[in-house]
């Protein structure tokens, strides 16, 4: 992943540019809706770039940007002395524990001039989708908010709730797949025909493929709180996985019996029923179905 940022009098713009093992490039562009310094488009750029790929579940991910001042605070090898500046640099640092395999690495900045230019494109005018093939956003990241306490620094959750009709999230994807429907607001057009690919529409049933190839089931809201509530292991927990979901068992007197690796420990445990697994020697597993996952009593 590639992130820039640029502001400027008029505006401010950040750029992301996702570059997949096969080479596949996706380039991304954000109008940022608050005026701010360079360095806090950039540090918008990066998180951006990283909550989409939370969302993606893009578990092991190298980060390239041209700003030493954001690499090197990370790093700590800069102090954040600008205390607009920390909020932002701990929530990249959250963001990246979540995702687990990241690595960060300054270029120069001729080896960024492709999120450059779209951080600059979009700080001056976001084009409509149907004018450019790169995806333009107007976007605005709030990190968590700090308060100075006597001992230090204390974070303060903020919370919005808005109460609204509550549509169900298969819904977009289930008239697309079946009927070649698309919504009508062009952001969640395109967000829903970046994520299709992933998804298959089978007897009534959406089904989301994960990066195992495994199909899982997708849950509405009740569904997915009541599989919570029902859930066999939670975060911490020891639990056994099958070996090979797809060639899971062998036959042994005309019985099949599966085969199982582990103990993990479970790290994440998600809505749609899967599981983030941490093995005793730190690699990472999943996120995997749990109906292929038992309890494990040492």
């Amino acid at each position: 992943m590639y992130f820039d940022g640029a502001s400027h009098r008029s505006g401010a713009g950040a750029g992301v540019i996702f570059v997949s093992p096969e080479g596949d490039v996706l380039p991304y562009a954000f109008t940022l809706t608050q005026n701010c310094s360079n360095n806090e488009a950039k540090y918008q750029a990066l998180i951006l770039g990283l909550e989409m790929a939370v969302d993606a579940k893009h578990l092991e991910l190298k980060v390239y940007g041209d700003s030493m001042l954001i690499i090197n605070q990370f790093l700590d090898i800069y102090e954040v002395r600008k205390h607009e500046l920390v909020p932002f640099n701990n929530y990249v640092r959250r963001l990246i524990a979540w995702l687990g395999d990241v690595t960060l690495e300054h270029v120069l900045h001729g080896e960024n001039r492709q999120a450059d230019a779209l951080a600059k494109l979009a700080s001056t005018l976001a084009l409509p989708d149907h004018e450019t093939h790169v995806p333009i956003y107007r976007s605005w990241v709030i990190p968590p908010i700090f308060e100075s306490e006597d001992n230090g620094e204390r974070e303060v959750n903020v919370v919005s709730v808005l109460e609204n009709e509550i549509e169900d999230w298969r819904q977009p994807f289930i008239d697309y797949l079946q009927h070649g429907k698309l919504p009508d607001d062009p952001h969640r057009r395109m967000d829903v025909k970046r994520h299709a690919p992933r998804f298959i529409y089978y007897k009534d049933t959406l089904y989301r493929r994960s990066f195992e190839g495994l199909f899982l089931r997708c849950l509405g809201e009740n569904e997915a709180k009541q599989a919570l509530e029902e859930a066999h292991s939670g975060k911490g927990d020891l639990v056994l996985a099958v070996r090979r979901p797809i060639n899971t068992t062998h036959k042994i007197g005309g019985k099949f019996v599966p085969k199982w690796d582990g103990p993990y420990v479970v790290q994440e445990v998600y809505s749609s029923g899967a599981y983030k697994l941490v093995a005793e020697d730190g690699l990472r597993v999943g996120p995997i179905n749990g109906k292929f996952l038992k309890r494990y009593y040492p």
